[in-house]
């Protein structure tokens, strides 16, 4: 239990990490710009909003008129580094899968400020992206299957 819930932190945490400075674009100044804004609460959500979108939908940003591809790199390393953690497949299955939801209800929340209780709604927007949903979660679980063999203790 305690290599899955550290897994699981340590894949939000450097997703949003690589996703902030590469999807975002934010640098020191971007930072300073944003803690010194008069209006912090809704630089922060759109700000959210658009790296969780990102993050959720790689495959429309990789496809793009104009690609970003950091995203792919950004959910892989994720993956990977939490697969070195849990050492385990079925670990990575539980942690991609949480990851997935963390995601879709920061994305849901922060961009549709919407209840996080009303499931139809999030299942209509689901269903719109299934495709998305389905790369985002193998970007998250292949490469954390392939980090789990790497340190798996099981001979």
């Amino acid at each position: 239990m305690f290599r899955t819930i550290m897994a699981l932190l340590i894949c939000l945490v450097t997703a949003i990490i690589i996703g902030a400075f590469q999807i975002l674009g934010l640098d020191l100044a971007g930072i300073q710009a944003i803690i010194g804004s008069s209006n912090i609460t809704n630089e922060l959500m759109a700000r959210g909003a658009l790296l969780f979108g990102t993050m959720l939908f790689p495959y429309t940003a990789a496809t793009s008129a104009t690609p970003i591809y950091s995203p792919l790199v950004a959910l892989g390393v994720a993956g990977f580094i939490a697969g070195l953690i849990s050492k385990s497949g079925v670990r990575m299955l539980f942690v991609s899968i949480i990851a997935m939801v963390l995601f879709f209800l920061g994305f849901y929340v922060l961009s549709y400020a919407g209840d996080p209780t009303n499931v139809s709604e999030m299942l209509n927007i689901a269903r719109t992206f299934a495709i998305d949903f389905g790369v985002s979660f193998a970007l998250l679980f292949i490469p954390g299957i392939i980090g789990a063999s790497l340190t798996s203790e099981d001979y």
